[in-house]
């Protein structure tokens, strides 16, 4: 296969490219008798998409320049990197580019393109094949109960309502309306999350035509890529769509040079309302409150059991057991000058009103009794003295 597109040209297939990466990571590139189409899907295989370009989008081509008689496939599969980098900015590519060519030869192992650009300079990008085959999605567009045309002016401004966060959109249409609101998700915390709602009546569409009312979500990503390309190209898009779990899909065409297909995968729907969202919100508040009151009537009180914890500890304190007897206020050591006070306080003091003491006090203070004697006892050194004090001189 080799074929000439002319520079115009060139700047619409590198916004395609450009609009391809942001769905897939690898690009199928299979040419027939009358068109090259570009296919290329999604890690996720939710989304597809595929661009077809008729023989008049070309101003030379010959499908069997390289052709052979056991030659089956002039389909490749090529990496979409690669494919960028020989449209790197395709929106001066008309400016500077004046012709393109690409070849592709099936006992060859590498997809050419040489772009002439102006001065006579001519760039040449060899692109390895990464396998020869060719992809191709099962869908219907054409038997469907749904169709929708709608300027991309018109979309870009409803979408431009929501958060970039927002992953999924959900679209609930009806005879009377379109309902555009972003998906929730039942395991989301309501209270973090941004509702947007959107009522769209037909009269804001080109065509509206819809003979089954369902609601379809698919992914935000891809539609925003596809919203793009057809802005990038200032032409209408059309969805046709059928019922929850089929797949939607949007053309894009301008009638005689290309086409291009993008599919994506719809889901379930939330069935959240305004009225359950708050009702929702009040019951989780309701649930957080009891959960409250029942954890603090179920916490008990911290009572400190210092015995077990003195006995756990023994090993950092002096443990010194007193014995009953010299417990009683009558015989207080007369250089015990705290205990003289505490003497006098009992004395004064009615007796009735002041309560025992209790047990652990006096166990504590018998473990920090050292904090209560001085910190130097001439009396404690037993050894003999091997270096006395040197004279006062």
């Amino acid at each position: 296969m080799k074929c000439h597109i002319p520079g115009p040209n060139v700047k619409v297939l590198g916004r395609t490219i450009h609009a391809l990466a942001r769905f897939g990571d690898e690009l199928y590139l299979e040419s027939l008798v009358d068109c090259i189409v570009l296919r290329t899907l999604n890690a996720a295989e939710s989304a597809y998409a595929m661009v077809k370009f008729n023989k008049s989008f070309f101003s030379y081509f010959n499908y069997n320049f390289y052709s052979t008689e056991d030659n089956d496939g002039l389909k490749c599969k090529i990496s979409m990197k690669s494919a960028l980098n020989a449209f790197k900015s395709p929106t001066h590519m008309d400016k500077q580019v004046e012709n393109l060519e690409i070849k592709l030869d099936p006992e060859s192992c590498k997809l050419i393109f040489q772009l002439k650009c102006k001065h006579g300079i001519v760039k040449t990008h060899f692109v390895c094949i990464l396998d020869c085959k060719a992809m191709q999605a099962v869908y219907t567009k054409d038997l469907v109960p749904n169709r929708i045309t709608s300027s991309q002016r018109v979309l870009s401004e409803a979408l431009g309502n929501f958060q970039h966060s927002d992953d999924q959109i959900t679209l609930e249409i009806s005879t009377q309306s379109l309902l555009m609101r972003n998906y929730v998700d039942a395991s989301m915390d309501l209270s973090k999350i941004i509702r947007t709602q959107i009522c769209m009546k037909p009269s804001e569409f080109v065509s509206y035509i819809i003979g089954t009312d369902t609601t379809i979500t698919f992914t935000l990503k891809e539609f925003r890529a596809l919203l793009a390309f057809a802005e990038a190209m200032s032409l209408p898009i059309q969805l046709h769509f059928e019922v929850t779990g089929k797949p939607a899909v949007f053309i894009i065409h301008n009638g005689t040079t290309f086409e291009a297909h993008f599919v994506l995968a719809t889901s379930k729907p939330d069935i959240a309302t305004p009225a359950s969202t708050q009702y929702s919100s009040r019951t989780e508040k309701r649930k957080e409150t009891n959960t409250t009151q029942q954890s603090a009537k179920k916490k008990p009180h911290l009572d400190v059991d210092v015995e077990k914890c003195l006995e756990e500890d023994s090993h950092l304190f002096n443990y010194i057991d007193i014995p009953e007897e010299s417990l009683h206020v009558d015989k207080v050591p007369e250089n015990d000058k705290f205990g003289q006070e505490m003497l006098c306080i009992e004395d004064n003091m009615d007796c009735d009103n002041i309560p025992a003491s209790p047990t652990s006090r006096i166990k504590i203070r018998s473990v920090f009794k050292r904090c209560f004697e001085s910190t130097f006892d001439p009396r404690s050194i037993q050894q003999a003295v091997l270096a006395e004090n040197s004279d006062s001189d």
